[in-house]
């Protein structure tokens, strides 16, 4: 249910925007407003935003952080308040791996074998 409500979102965003980018702004938006349905309801219940000048990402399967940077220098990012809430980022943080490796294999997918003639530019 929410996978599929951030798939929704993450299809309609511009294509040339990083999945993770569109993943922190989808939390952002649903955790800033009030809950409107179950998938925000479920998502103020397990994730918080924090925020401040040193975040970092921490990836481990211990406390999974997505972080942001903004353009005044402040950070912020989302955590799991609970196992289930640390599941569910990890889950949707992988998910965005996976869309970008699907993107990638398309690009490279629709490359030709010509369009590498003429080796690299200035000559070899």
């Amino acid at each position: 249910m929410i996978l599929e409500a951030f798939a929704e979102y993450l299809h309609a965003a511009d294509p040339k925007a990083r999945a993770t980018d569109v993943l922190s702004q989808w939390l952002w938006e649903r955790l800033n407003a009030k809950p409107a349905s179950n998938v925000d309801r479920v998502l103020h219940c397990e994730m918080s935003i924090c925020a401040g000048k040193r975040l970092r990402a921490v990836t481990s399967d211990e406390s999974p952080l997505l972080y942001s940077k903004s353009s005044d220098d402040q950070a912020y990012g989302f955590k799991g308040t609970s196992d289930s809430g640390k599941r569910l980022l990890k889950s949707l943080y992988e998910y965005c791996c996976s869309y970008e490796q699907q993107k990638w294999a398309r690009w490279v997918h629709r490359l030709k074998a010509s369009d590498f003639n003429g080796g690299p530019p200035g000559g070899y």
